[in-house]
């Protein structure tokens, strides 16, 4: 725009002044080009200027972007931090909380092998050399470093819980026993932890087992038809009926006692 004014006013004067000579309108014409090409450097500086005055404002947005997203990520990353430090000292509660139970648990556990062996010894002798053998298998596994916590809590509350189905179950085996001196094929009739009865293989011969002679006892003879009847029952050959054997008798200081 303001070249095109400067035009229009070097053509008035032009108008209104005589006709120059050659020499002065060249003169003329060459100052007019100077001053058209400032004109245009000029309008190139401002625009190279605003372009320059564009990128710089960009940058800053940009700037601020990534300034607002480290302020973010700070923030974030701080909470990381807080909570990683609290999981930690969770972690190491939770460490001081099983050496702890280790501590206690192992004793405990070995209390119950010892308790376990202590019933065993005092109880009925049946399924000897099976419960021996558990109990075995149980001191073991506790002796034994490569065997997690857990999994030797979970082997000795097994067996406690084989140990405790044998008072509510009924069971007859075919074992060989010393009577009078000899050995014999006979059947063994447990009732729970309660009693625990022989019947010799021809049915002429029953007993039962004292607890306090720690010894098998000889049953009379119409005892014995007794042990042949429950025989049948348990296996099936007999309808259920009331039946009458001896059975030791619960005392409240030792908790069982003789007939």
């Amino acid at each position: 725009m303001t070249i095109r004014y400067f035009i229009l006013i070097m053509l008035c004067l032009w108008g209104a002044t005589p006709p120059a000579s050659a020499e002065t309108v060249g003169q003329i014409q060459a100052e007019h080009q100077q001053v058209m090409q400032k004109e245009i450097d000029a309008q190139q500086a401002v625009d190279n200027w605003a372009m320059e005055r564009e990128a710089l404002v960009n940058e800053l947005l940009d700037l601020n972007t990534q300034l607002e997203w480290n302020k973010f990520q700070e923030e974030k990353f701080a909470q990381y931090v807080a909570h990683k430090k609290n999981t930690i000292i969770d972690l190491s509660r939770r460490k001081e909380q099983l050496q702890l139970l280790r501590m206690a648990l192992e004793p405990f556990l070995q209390g119950r092998i010892e308790r376990l062996q202590a019933v065993v010894d005092e109880d009925l002798p049946f399924l000897s050399l099976e419960r021996s053998e558990r109990l075995s298998f149980l001191r073991e596994s506790l002796a034994d470093p490569d065997i997690a916590l857990s999994e030797k809590l979970r082997r000795v509350l097994d067996a406690m819980q084989v140990e405790a189905g044998y008072g509510n179950s009924v069971e007859v085996t075919e074992e060989k026993q010393n009577l009078n001196g000899q050995p014999t094929i006979v059947q063994i009739l447990r009732l729970g932890r309660i009693g625990l009865f022989y019947l010799t293989i021809d049915g002429k011969e029953a007993g039962w087992w004292h607890p306090q002679r720690r010894q098998w006892t000889a049953l009379k003879p119409d005892e014995v038809r007794t042990v042949q009847t429950t025989l049948d029952i348990v296996h099936h050959k007999r309808a259920a009926q009331l039946i009458d054997l001896p059975l030791p008798a619960i005392t409240a200081t030792t908790g069982e006692g003789a007939q």
